[in-house]
């Protein structure tokens, strides 16, 4: 959902800044229409395998394909300690999103990911101080009337299934949350330039390996998967492992040292308009009226907290304007 924050924006290169630029902004028009499909991978994985065992062949895939660049990457003095806060807070969002993955829809995952910039603003307010303007805070009272909306849909319109159920719903916010203390640690631990994106990215994923190979041995769950006997099926793990873990990390790894953070975040608005489409061909997910409301409210909230952001990035952009 929120790698971006992650790592810190670098230095352009002496090469064109138009020219490198406009690469840069490829490889993340890329990865958010690769991360798009997440929703989509998550409900055909869940629906014939246990969410923790589909987060262990996605994360333990991906771990081995890391595995021989971080053994050769460069590890600071107690980078273990410092880093394992990180593996379990996005451990927790992962566990929360395969999970809710099997009891509601692909597009309230979709949208309930974009509120990311409202819970971080929210959070970081209370947990370490950081005042937000006016204009945030009317983004975030809305934001989180639409998503509290779409979490509580089941129940205000009974019986409507576009809006999953409510315990899905719940744990989706749970995953939404895991995910901004990840971010919010981030800022704290990784804004020192101590660790390189391999050694932090590559401790998210064994924890996250770990993690839910326990999660999957402490509920009896078995490491056999029939499944992986289909094509299909074998090849969408696959493709979690590589196209929306390994590739997408690898081009935001590049791109960010080109372009600045906040115009990187303009991917979660791509990832919502194609992550939508996505849903609707390869599932059939269509909007109720009141989805739509819910929706819009999310939408409308996270733009009128970034805003300013956005419109600087965009004019950047169009015109070919150094950052």
């Amino acid at each position: 959902m929120c790698d971006y924050i992650i790592f810190s924006a670098g230095q352009d290169a002496i090469m064109s800044p138009m020219t490198i630029k406009t690469k840069a902004l490829l490889a993340i028009i890329i990865a958010a229409c690769l991360w798009a499909s997440a929703s989509s991978v998550a409900k055909v994985l869940v629906a014939q395998t246990n969410p923790f065992v589909v987060t262990f062949y996605r994360f333990g895939i991906a771990s081995v394909i890391l595995l021989p660049l971080f053994v050769m990457a460069k590890k600071p003095k107690g980078y273990l300690l410092q880093l394992l806060p990180l593996g379990l807070f996005n451990t927790g969002n992962v566990l929360f999103y395969y999970t809710g993955a099997a009891l509601t829809t692909a597009n309230t995952m979709v949208i309930l990911g974009t509120a990311v910039p409202i819970t971080v603003t929210a959070c970081s307010y209370l947990l370490i101080h950081e005042s937000p303007s006016r204009q945030k805070l009317i983004g975030i009272v809305l934001g989180l009337i639409g998503v509290l909306y779409i979490v509580l849909l089941p129940i205000i319109v009974h019986g409507q299934a576009i809006g999953g159920t409510l315990a899905g719903n719940l744990l989706e916010v749970g995953s939404l949350l895991s995910w901004t203390m990840y971010i919010i640690y981030s800022r704290h631990i990784l804004s020192k330039g101590t660790f390189s994106p391999i050694v932090s990215t590559s401790i998210n994923l064994f924890t996250c390996t770990v993690g839910s190979a326990i999660a999957a041995l402490v509920t009896h769950q078995s490491f056999l998967v029939p499944a992986f006997r289909t094509p299909t099926y074998l090849g969408t793990m696959i493709y979690a492992a590589i196209g929306i873990t390994v590739i997408t990390f690898f081009l935001f790894q590049w791109a960010i040292q080109h372009v600045s953070a906040s115009t990187a975040s303009l991917k979660e608005y791509l990832q919502l308009v194609v992550g939508v489409g996505i849903n609707g061909v390869v599932l059939g997910e269509a909007f109720t009226v009141n989805y739509i409301l819910g929706s819009a409210l999310v939408v409308i909230g996270v733009i009128i907290a970034t805003s300013g952001q956005i419109t600087k990035k965009l004019s950047a952009i169009l015109f070919s304007q150094g950052e």
